[in-house]
């Protein structure tokens, strides 16, 4: 009865429902989305973004992994310089450049070294605001590689899931050209010369895909409903309004100060009654 009630009054003023409804769509569109003006532009304010990741491998022109005889320990060692020198600007430079993105967005980390004490792993106070203005940034690069392998692993992150594989496809070719350009230079023998080896296209996918949806609609279910329950106590006051305009300050059924006519079972005080008949 309650709810046959509660629908009838929302029936009622179904324009002003209307009017809520399209008061929680655009409230739900700016709790996701950063409206701008000059230009017109939205802007994504939730933290949905892509991932990706590939690894090369440090390896001779006569692969390593495919003779016996050769030595492994000279690749995991240069591995992990690598490693970490991909992490440089130099090297984020060169990535930038192979990716097609702005070089100030882009964030990196290389790997922590295991055989340190953990209070030596932990970052310094500049490195530490370096990396919280870092978390900003829309692209991020993390470096990993395994010190009894010479290979490196690449980690993207980026806004769509095509940048974020752009990206970790770009760390190998921009390391593989920074190589090859000093053993050029220096005038490496062939037989001696280092070889980067991409590991198979970078692979990727997005995080939180549905993050926007489902907070614009919770933000939409929150606020159409706080509007719902305000037009019922409104209801209200408004019936109780009109009919104080009409019956006056009293009781609307004809009670004292209302200018009715008060009832009496007696009869007394209406023409025709019980004090009609006395007199």
């Amino acid at each position: 009865m309650e709810l046959a009630r509660t629908l009838k009054t929302l029936w009622t003023r179904r324009r002003l429902v209307a009017l809520g409804a399209l008061i929680a769509a655009f409230a739900a569109m700016l709790s996701v989305y950063s409206v701008g003006l000059f230009p017109p532009s939205l802007t994504s304010r939730t933290n949905v973004f892509a991932t990706a990741s590939t690894q090369l491998l440090v390896d001779a022109p006569d692969s390593a992994f495919a003779d016996l005889a050769n030595d492994l320990t000279p690749l995991e060692t240069r591995a992990s310089v690598f490693a970490r020198f991909l992490a440089s600007p130099v090297a984020l430079t060169l990535v930038a450049r192979e990716a097609d993105v702005p070089l100030t967005s882009i964030e990196a980390q290389g790997p922590y070294d295991i055989n340190l004490p953990v209070i030596q792993q932990e970052p310094t106070a500049g490195q530490r605001s370096s990396q919280i203005i870092g978390e900003g940034a829309l692209y991020r690069l993390r470096f990993e590689n395994n010190p009894v392998l010479p290979i490196v692993s690449v980690f993207a992150q980026a806004p769509t899931k095509a940048e974020a594989i752009a990206l970790a496809d770009a760390a190998p070719r921009a390391l593989r050209t920074y190589i090859n350009r000093i053993q050029v230079g220096q005038d490496t023998p062939e037989d001696r010369r280092v070889v980067i080896r991409k590991l198979g296209n970078a692979t990727g996918g997005v995080v939180n895909a549905g993050a926007n949806v489902q907070i614009a609609l919770l933000v939409f279910i929150i606020v159409f409903g706080a509007w719902c329950m305000l037009l019922i106590p409104a209801q209200t006051i408004a019936r109780g309004w009109r009919e104080t305009n009409v019956y006056g300050d009293g009781n609307p059924n004809g009670g004292p100060g209302t200018g009715g006519r008060e009832s009496d079972p007696q009869g007394f005080g209406f023409p025709g009654g019980e004090h009609e008949r006395v007199r």
